[in-house]
């Protein structure tokens, strides 16, 4: 009983294979695949995607980047493929549909993508744990370069449940973390990057999920990811815990279950 609590599957890549990614989901043993809504167009996206497929649900996000883009962003190479949408409308739209989704993410604050702008975003950030609070809804959070900041304004919250997807920061920021409550989703390119099995070695195990991002981090340098993989993730978790395989997928199952329904 695997689950992949953070991916994309309506990214392009998939337009023409979702079907059979599902399906190969299904024979790997994913019982759970939430995908993440990230803008207005992606979050409706993934709101048809849970209604369509029995094992997706979905959650709905407002990613740090798009959040406070703008047209003339649009212009730049880099930055062409971002979506300037109205931050308060896209909330109450997230507010009315409560009941349709799993979990608000992915959220947070990103100062890779557009560096030197969070305290911009830290405005909008703040209004999306205030709804998260509101509704009771877990988090999924985005931290890139900005890991501490993000567990700052965690900290001065009322935030039961948050989940840290890929979580780049360092041992001290994690051991923070932990102790803060925070859940970790791991993705399947553990297999490739050091980070995550330094990460696994210190969180501990009741405090672990899956996620695989895809199709982005694949474990496989020049492939696209996909839910299946989380079987690759909880196999690393077992090997660096030297727990055995089948108890680690069941604890991690639990702590879905745990976290998304309880």
């Amino acid at each position: 009983m695997f689950v992949d609590v953070h991916c994309h599957l309506d990214h392009p890549y998939y337009n023409d294979k979702l079907d059979e990614v599902i399906e190969r989901a299904k024979k790997a043993g994913v019982k759970k695949i939430i995908t993440s809504g990230t803008t207005p167009s992606s979050n409706r996206r993934v709101l048809e995607l849970a209604k369509k497929y029995e094992c997706v649900a979905c959650s709905l996000g407002i990613y740090p980047a798009d959040a406070i883009a703008t047209e003339a962003m649009q212009q730049t190479e880099t930055l062409r493929y971002l979506e300037p949408f109205d931050v308060d409308k896209e909330l109450e739209f997230i507010r009315k549909n409560t009941d349709q989704f799993i979990a608000i993410g992915e959220a947070g604050l990103d100062n890779h993508i557009i560096p030197d702008k969070l305290e911009e975003q830290k405005k909008h950030f703040e209004k999306v744990i205030a709804l998260a609070e509101k509704t009771n809804k877990p988090l999924i959070l985005h931290t890139r370069k900005a890991e501490a900041e993000v567990l700052d304004m965690l900290e001065t919250s009322r935030i039961k449940k948050a989940n840290l997807h890929c979580f780049g920061g360092n041992m001290k920021l994690v051991k923070r973390a932990v102790e803060f409550g925070c859940f970790f989703s791991i993705p399947a390119v553990i297999l490739r990057l050091r980070h995550f099995e330094d990460l696994v070695k210190r969180v501990p195990l009741s405090q672990l999920l899956t996620e695989t991002d895809g199709p982005f981090l694949s474990p496989y340098k020049d492939g696209r990811s996909e839910p299946a993989h989380v079987v690759l993730t909880v196999k690393k978790i077992a090997e660096i815990k030297e727990c055995d395989e089948q108890e680690t997928q069941k604890i991690i199952f639990q702590n879905f279950q745990k976290f998304f329904l309880r």
